[in-house]
């Protein structure tokens, strides 16, 4: 038993050793798209400024902006747009803001009521941390007051169930003539030689 043990960890870690080495060779080939301009701009305030086109008619630019620097309200304000064509050969263009109010896209492709809603949740008062914390806190504060004041509920016992009414249905006996179980078991065999 214990030389079987062996053989099976032996093979197992061959196994296991043998696709270590191994890599996935692709004869997939796929076209190198040449990058036609690339230019990028970093600030030391963390500002910043990007730009490429690809030859296949791609195209990203991306631009962020520091606002409120040094304050609690610090927040990097981004403005962008992509473009590329889709495997059906259709043009996408996105163009969207992403900052303190959450990320807006708008383009041919995203359906105008993701738009509107996130126009509309960018909109929204925007609340520090300390400003949340403190809202939940009283709305606690005012649920337990709530529940302190509240008159206590009478506990009332639960009904007894009552049994169900009882109903009399009308059986019919039928008797069944019993065959032994012989005399079945050599009928279905000459039934089974008479039709082979």
């Amino acid at each position: 038993m214990f030389k079987l043990f062996i053989c099976l960890i032996v093979v197992a870690s061959g196994v296991s050793g043998a696709s270590i080495g191994s890599t996935d060779v692709t004869t997939e080939k796929r076209e190198i798209v040449p990058l036609l301009r690339f230019e990028t701009e970093k600030d030391p305030n963390g500002s910043f400024k990007f730009t490429y086109e690809g030859g296949d008619k791609s195209f990203r630019e991306e631009s962020g902006v520091l606002e409120n620097a040094g304050t609690e309200d610090e927040a990097l304000e981004v403005t962008g747009s992509y473009r590329y064509i889709d495997a059906d050969g259709q043009l996408v263009e996105v163009h969207y803001t992403a900052g303190k109010n959450g990320f807006v896209p708008t383009g041919t492709h995203i359906l105008s009521e993701i738009t509107a809603l996130a126009k509309a949740a960018a909109d929204l008062p925007q609340y520090s941390e300390e400003q949340e914390r403190e809202q939940r806190l009283s709305q606690r504060r005012a649920r337990s007051k709530t529940e302190q004041t509240a008159e206590p509920v009478e506990q009332t016992k639960p009904a007894e169930p009552k049994a169900a009414a009882a109903e009399v249905v009308p059986v019919q006996v039928v008797q069944v003539e019993q065959k032994p179980v012989a005399a079945a078991v050599e009928k279905t065999d000459k039934v089974a030689s008479k039709t082979a």
